[in-house]
């Protein structure tokens, strides 16, 4: 049911602004293939504001299994700040990223010393994180109305509301790192 409300309220949110917008602004709708690898859904809208300067709004959601060792779920919201330069083809600038995050994942015990002793300590919780850092990149033009971008963020998050299963809370501080590779379409 939280999935179905997340994509209808993203939905809504993409044809809001579309109705709001003429083609000629420089509007680019765009998706993060890397975000597939998560099996989940990701969508980008960014848009001129000036010159050489850009607004990125972006939701994702997404599962990340490590079989045995756990699973991670996730639903991003980002906000972006770019500023445009070397022909219009690489970008840097500020980001602000909300993140929801579950993370299971029982304890690793190596066995093969005289003493076994843990290797990954069991997690188990829920939290809710504010991050904020830079974020750079690519942007390559394929055909006319297509582009392809490869961009990196790298920041720092504080949880600031966790549910913890293991009586074991984590730290509430985060480095948040990611990478993209964003299929795009520009109206």
């Amino acid at each position: 049911m939280k999935k179905i409300t997340f994509t209808n309220v993203f939905l809504l949110i993409v044809v809001y602004t579309v109705a709001q917008t003429k083609c000629n602004n420089g509007l680019e709708i765009k998706t993060n293939l890397l975000n597939l690898v998560a099996l989940g859904p990701s969508i980008g809208i960014e848009y001129n504001l000036k010159n050489d300067w850009t607004g990125m709004l972006s939701l994702a959601s997404g599962k990340l299994d490590y079989g045995d060792f756990g699973v991670t779920n996730y639903k991003t919201v980002t906000l972006e700040y770019r500023k445009y330069g070397l022909h219009n083809t690489m970008f840097v600038g500020p980001y602000l990223k909300n993140i929801q995050k579950r993370v299971f994942r029982d304890e690793v015990v190596s066995s093969s010393t005289a003493i076994p002793f843990s290797i990954i300590n069991k997690r188990d919780f829920i939290g809710n994180g504010l991050s904020a850092g830079a974020t750079f990149g690519f942007k390559f033009l394929l055909y006319s109305n297509f582009s392809l971008e490869l961009n990196s963020q790298i920041g720092v998050g504080r949880y600031y509301q966790m549910n913890d299963n293991t009586g074991n809370l984590p730290s509430g501080t985060y480095l948040d790192a990611r990478l993209g590779l964003w299929l795009g379409f520009k109206f």
